[in-house]
């Protein structure tokens, strides 16, 4: 584990989807969330070494990186937005109590990086937002709040026996049978920008991995780029997917 760690913003964007059961409408984000209702293992995630497929993404120097008076989430969505091919981004909100409340805008500070790493660039966040840490895993980078490590009940950390996907055509897809295996758990979707869907249907299975772990497989399988974001408040909860990065602006919200 490492770690001190097209374009829309996510308060405009709605979920799709034609098989999903819509349920409920979340009141406090300008999102359609399509929510299903239905109820394990801990924290997972590697250091990249220099054969792993991050390894070159996060080797990747960017030139400028300058942010002013931003959040920890402000800064990933400029990430994203950079053109650094094999870059896949997780990213793992603290899930509010309530829907009614504010997103935590608490936590903001300015950067001025010259020539850094993108391994530089997590780790410089995640210092700057200590709530949050990051890890690597496949082609993906993780980027989660330090308090769920080890929290076996936490979503993303559950642990999969076994998953089937059949012939799905967007990481959407897939929610429908992760949500038969987990009954008890909430989640919702929605689309963080311009979103395509796969080329051709894609069938694959998975087994032992993590809701997380999944989550990247899905997003790895899209292209060069993109990923997803779990977010949302205690009942509203929900994946948000990108193909080429999204933009963020908290003071918005």
């Amino acid at each position: 584990m490492s770690g001190n760690g097209v374009n829309q913003d996510l308060s405009e964007v709605a979920g799709v989807s034609s098989n999903l059961r819509p349920m409920k409408v979340a009141s406090s984000v300008a999102l359609l969330l399509f929510l299903l209702a239905g109820a394990s293992k801990g924290q997972t995630g590697t250091v990249p070494t220099d054969d792993s497929p991050t390894a070159s993404a996060i080797g990747y120097k960017v030139a400028d990186f300058d942010i002013k008076d931003a959040t920890l989430v402000e800064a990933l969505s400029k990430l994203s937005l950079e053109p650094i091919a094999g870059l896949h981004l997780g990213i793992e909100e603290i899930i509010r109590d309530k829907g009614s409340e504010v997103a935590d805008r608490s936590v903001r500070f300015s950067l001025t990086l010259r020539d850094v790493n993108v391994r530089g660039i997590l780790d410089t966040l995640c210092e700057s937002d200590n709530r949050y840490t990051w890890s690597a895993d496949g082609s993906s980078v993780n980027v989660y709040p330090r308090e769920i490590i080890g929290n076996s009940s936490y979503l993303l950390n559950r642990e999969l026996d076994s998953i089937a996907l059949e012939k799905i055509n967007h990481p959407f897809d897939a929610l429908n049978t992760l949500t038969r295996l987990l009954p008890g758990e909430q989640l919702g979707i929605a689309q963080a920008g311009p979103y395509n869907g796969y080329p051709e249907a894609w069938t694959a299975s998975f087994s032992h991995l993590t809701v997380r772990q999944l989550m990247n497989r899905l997003s790895e399988h899209d292209g060069p780029r993109g990923g997803w974001i779990w977010g949302g408040s205690v009942g509203q909860r929900f994946f948000a997917y990108f193909e080429r990065g999204f933009q963020r602006d908290d003071r918005r919200r």
